[in-house]
């Protein structure tokens, strides 16, 4: 959800970049959208990063334990 909202801003940036009048003003507009950009990329980075460090599932565990064993 928070991707989602730095995406937004990126896009809305861009397209204030593109109705921007002075060069000045779309340079700017460009630089926000790089850094929501980036923003939004962390924030991914970071979801990729806590799913790492989570234990495995509990169902994965039921079922290695329900399987029937051979002795």
């Amino acid at each position: 959800m928070e991707k989602a909202y730095w995406l937004a801003r990126k896009k809305a940036s861009l397209e204030l970049a593109e109705c921007a009048v002075s060069a000045q003003a779309r340079l700017i507009h460009y630089d926000l959208a790089g850094r929501y950009g980036l923003k939004a990329n962390s924030i991914e980075a970071r979801a990729v990063e806590l799913s790492d460090s989570l234990p495995p599932p509990i169902y994965a565990k039921l079922k290695k334990s329900a399987s029937p064993q051979t002795s």
